[in-house]
């Protein structure tokens, strides 16, 4: 799923319910927000747990001593961070039963 199809997937799903005044751009502005505010969390260092679908949480790979592969010579491979998901119970419950 895109996210432009996670926005088009919650406005139908909001209409549906019956909320008629809510717009499309409103839907796509909520979204965005939503991701915006996450990445900016993890950025800082932050942990963000949605119950019952996940955590995300960082990850640090400490720098290395790495090779070229193309001339053979050693290469310092920095520090960095990753981003790592673990799905909740309820997450992992859901999509084994499918």
């Amino acid at each position: 799923m895109t996210k432009s199809e996670l926005m088009d997937t919650m406005y139908q799903a909001l209409r549906d319910q019956g909320n008629q005044a809510i717009s499309r751009q409103e839907v796509i502005m909520a979204v965005g927000l939503i991701l915006d505010h996450c990445a900016r969390a993890l950025a800082d260092g932050e942990r963000i747990e949605i119950r019952d679908f996940g955590t995300f949480t960082l990850h640090t790979i400490a720098a290395k001593a790495g090779r070229n592969p193309k001339t053979g010579a050693s290469v310092a491979v920095p520090e960095k961070r990753r981003v790592h998901f673990k799905p909740g119970q309820a997450m992992r419950v859901q999509v084994n039963s499918q």
